[in-house]
């Protein structure tokens, strides 16, 4: 898949079903995962060095397979 133009502090969507993780900071690995139950948005934070996307959910960074993540453009808003 071609790689998404995204940057810091965009705006990108993750629909139903997504599965999200939440890296431990001191092992590396998940400490908590969590599934989308309906399409969200959340804010583009970075990519890892895994090749996920880093995003900002509800306060919390968590990271979701690049596949799963959607930029939004203005004319997605509503």
């Amino acid at each position: 898949m071609e790689r998404q133009n995204l940057k810091h502090g965009d705006l990108v969507y993750l629909p139903q079903d997504t599965i999200i993780v939440r890296p431990d900071p001191d092992y590396g690995y998940p400490s908590a995962t969590f599934k989308i139950e309906k399409p969200t948005t959340a804010v583009f934070m970075g990519e890892t060095k895994t090749n996920e996307y880093s995003i900002l959910f509800k306060g919390e960074r968590w990271n979701a397979l690049s596949t799963q993540v959607y930029p939004m453009s203005e004319n997605d808003a509503y």
